[in-house]
């Protein structure tokens, strides 16, 4: 986290890879107007706040303006389409994932079964920040992830490439273990409280499940449910010997 219109500036400029901007209701002059303007040209979220709240992140010397850099650099959605090799084509999307050790996790257990990418989104959902570059093991240097505005939009794109979606529900209408995931695929894994929203369900192939034992404390932890799925898809995949 970056405080101050100067430095904000300035990284803005240099291209330094930014999860989001938060703004003091109230702030104005030419800084703060080119801040608003690169973050635009760039797609970065921002949102604009109470003073007293960036009083209580950053202290009295904000300027106006907090930037929450992210790790590292997000990969482009279109470009990963691009590249994607349609006999093994393995991607995964998050439906708001907030918690950034989850979404570590997620990326880690990911790389571990040979996925292409991560796809998250661009508002209400964690990014790559330290906690979720500590929680990946080290795996965000060599799985992109990618960060769009609609997530149904990239479902669609990603059908129209080939890939067939399955979502992950604690009301799926099958197991996880009864679809066939050797051609290419992508998986959607919804947020830790709300799950799939409707609209992502809507433009899912598969909406899949996993069987619970006991089902009085809820489902498993997002990133425990992603994990028991991407090893699924793994599984099948995996060529058999003899």
């Amino acid at each position: 986290m970056i405080w101050g219109r100067h430095p904000v500036l300035e990284a803005l400029k240099a291209g330094r890879p930014c999860q989001r901007l938060v703004v003091a209701q109230g702030s104005h002059g030419p800084a703060i107007d080119e801040i608003f303007a690169l973050a635009r040209q760039a797609g970065i979220p921002f949102d604009v706040q109470e003073r007293t709240l960036l009083d209580r992140a950053a202290g009295p010397q904000h300027q106006g303006v907090i930037a929450h850099l992210a790790a590292r650099a997000y990969a482009s959605f279109e470009e990963i389409l691009i590249g994607l090799d349609l006999r093994t084509a393995f991607l995964v999307f998050l439906d708001g994932i907030q918690d950034p050790h989850n979404l570590g996790a997620i990326i880690r257990s990911a790389h571990a079964v040979g996925a292409d990418a991560v796809v998250i989104q661009e508002r209400g959902a964690a990014g790559l920040t330290g906690a979720a570059a500590r929680a990946s093991a080290g795996a965000i240097e060599h799985l992109p992830v990618c960060r769009v505005n609609n997530l149904g939009r990239a479902l669609a794109l990603a059908k129209e490439t080939g890939l067939w979606i399955t979502g992950l529900a604690p009301d799926g209408e099958r197991s996880f273990t009864e679809v066939d995931f050797k051609g290419p695929c992508g998986l959607v894994v919804g947020s830790e409280g709300a799950g799939l929203r409707r609209l992502v369900r809507e433009g899912c192939d598969f909406v899949v499940q996993i069987p619970m034992g006991r089902a009085q404390i809820g489902s498993f932890n997002a990133s425990v449910a992603a994990g028991l799925v991407l090893y699924e898809v793994f599984r099948q995949r995996r060529p058999t010997s003899g």
